[in-house]
Order: structure tokens, then sequence, then C-alpha cells
């Protein structure tokens, strides 16, 4: 299958400032407009556990639209794949597909093509959230409040698709957090296997009488049990349209995407994962906005940054009760496979 060049969408006028550019376009960028977001964005956040917002390492308007073929057309942009969680290994993208138990695999380096890979979960797994670490994939569930381990074969070699069967998954038992099967539950896992740290994000809980939160479960492997380990991170939300929906480790901290629904608002935060005090990183409501004018949903749910540092995004395009479906019905929103390099400063990359 060919490679395809990344394709420019732009955007209505006066959105230049999120302008979502070809690899090789030059971003034009207004000093004036940028210091008056910051300025704005740091006096929204007074109310907040952090009143100053950190310097962007990546900048919106470098952000780049992917579009992308896959071996199983049925599996492609266009239709209700449902794509929540996203992590990177060294070579590739991972996109965890809610429903359907697939993940869909694209080379970091050429991510216009993609392999539709089955994995053997339970039936009816909705596979929120995946992260990559030690030759492993690990997908949790949020309809059996579960995590799995799936071994990847050497070097990530998979068979082509015809002869393609589904990767084992071993259930880990979770033990010591209270977590529960059902909707707005497990959304994101985040692994660093040298240091057995590993971090479970419940998406949201509470009540508007009592407010929202989102909590990050600390935990520890042993044997084949996840362990919590410490106590959970709280994270306050503003009100209870607010979420967590995407998790990634990133320069010791934690990145989680912080969203508001109804209001289709978007924050890229930072995390302390010893305290759990977070600051804004990168505001993304209008970049995130302006791509349904051009077909494609901004339900982020997936993030993740590759070895270059560049900020990867993943949209789900479907909102679906129980799927007994092999596959995926057609839909009129595309899935929004987003890519934002790193920031450079004088000619130097911020990684």
């Amino acid at each position: 299958m060919g490679q395809q060049t990344p394709t420019l969408y732009p955007l209505t006028p006066g959105q230049a400032e999120a302008s979502i550019l070809l690899p090789e376009a030059k971003p034009m960028r207004s000093r004036l407009l940028l210091a008056v977001l910051c300025l704005a964005a740091v006096g929204l956040a007074g109310c907040r556990s952090v009143t100053t917002m950190e310097r962007p390492r990546w900048d919106a308007a470098d952000a780049e639209i992917l579009t992308w073929r896959v071996d199983q057309p049925s599996f492609g942009q266009g239709f209700g794949i449902e794509a929540s969680g996203l992590a990177a290994s060294d070579r590739f993208l991972y996109v965890a597909l809610e429903k359907y138990a697939r993940v869909l695999r694209f080379p970091i380096d050429a991510p216009t093509t993609a392999q539709a890979i089955p994995i053997a979960v339970p039936a009816r797994s909705e596979l929120e959230g995946v992260a990559y670490a030690d030759h492993s994939l690990y997908l949790c569930d949020e309809a059996h409040a579960a995590v799995y381990e799936v071994p990847l074969p050497a070097g990530e070699e998979l068979p082509d698709a015809g002869a393609r069967s589904p990767l084992p998954a071993i259930e880990l038992e979770l033990i010591g957090s209270a977590i529960q099967p059902g909707k707005v539950g497990i959304e994101g896992i985040v692994v660093d296997a040298v240091a057995n740290r590993w971090w479970l994000l419940l998406e949201r809980q509470g009540t508007p009488d009592t407010g929202c939160v989102s909590t990050i479960y600390p935990l520890r492997r042993v044997g084949g049990s996840l362990v919590q380990d410490g106590t959970p991170l709280e994270i306050a939300l503003e009100d209870c349209d607010w979420r967590l929906t995407g998790l990634e480790r990133w320069r010791g901290q934690l990145l989680a995407l912080k969203t508001q629904f109804p209001g289709e608002r978007y924050e890229l935060i930072s995390i302390d994962p010893a305290t759990g005090r977070w600051r804004v990183v990168l505001a993304l409501t209008d970049l995130l906005r302006s791509v349904r004018a051009e077909g494609f949903s901004n339900n982020v749910e997936g993030i993740a940054v590759s070895t270059d540092g560049a900020l990867w995004l993943v949209s789900d395009n479907a909102w679906t009760q129980v799927v007994d479906d092999p596959e995926p019905p057609e839909v009129a929103e595309r899935t929004l496979l987003m890519r934002i390099p790193p920031a450079s400063r004088g000619g130097l990359i911020v990684p």
C-alpha cells in the first residue's frame, strides 16, 4: 500500500492561530495575538489550583491533520470506529478502538496507512485506553473495569491481515482501587515498566451537589496483579461537564486531556504525579472546534507523545451503547488523527 501525503485543511477566516498546516508549510504567527491569548488564559485559570500557564512545548498553529487508509477498509477514517486510546512506541502509534476488539497501528514515520489488529478481549469490551511498554500493549476496558496485557511479537512484527489471528489478552487483577464497571469509568492508562509505576485514569466521579473530580490511581505490578500504591490523585473539575479523557507520561509529569461537554472546550494539562498539582500547558479549544467544519470529529479521547517530542491526538467519532456487530457502520464525521510537532525556539526544537 503506497504512502499518502498528509492533507492540508485550511480553516475559516479569523482562525489563523489554529491553522492546520502541511509539514512543509511555514506557519505565520502573530506574536501580539499569542500574548493576548496567553494573558487571557492566565486570567481564566485564576480560580484553579495553579494560576500561571507554563509555556507550551507545542504550538497549535503547527497542527497537522492526517488522512489514512487501513488494511481492513471497514475500519477506515469514515467509519464509526470509536477510536479512544493512543500510545506510541519507538516505531508505531497504537490506537485503541473502544468497540470491535481492535487496535489500529500506524508507522510513526508514515502515519498514512494502518493495520487493524484483532485482540482477544471479552465480548462487549470497551477499550478506552492503551499504553505501550516492555514489548507489550496494555489496554483498559471501561465496561469490565479491567486491564489487559497484550504481548507483541518480536520486533512488533505482525503477519498480513489475511493470516492475522487475534492477539491473546491476559487480564491483570486490580487490587485496592475502587473502580467499578460502567460508563464514565476507566479512561486511560500509563506504564513506566522500568520503575514499575502505573497510573490508571478514572474519567469522572461525583455529582453536581458534591462536585466532580477525575481520579488517577497509582499502581505497581505484583505478578499478575496491579496493586494500588499510594493515595489516588484527585483532579477537581469546575463542574460535572468537565472530565479527563486521555493520559500520557512526559518528562516525569503526567499529561491529561481535560475536556468539557457540552461546551466543546479542550485543555492539555500537566500533572505532578507526586502531588496532583496541575497546570494548563496547551489550549486546544479553538483548534479542535475548527476541525468539525472539515468533517472531522473533535471528541478527542486519546493523546500520546512520540520519541521525537510530537504530540498526537485521536478522536472518537461515534457514540453507541452495546455493540454486537463485528464491523462499524459508516458515519458522518471522520476520525481525527492529529500531530503537533514540538515547538521551536530560535531554530532549536523543544522536546
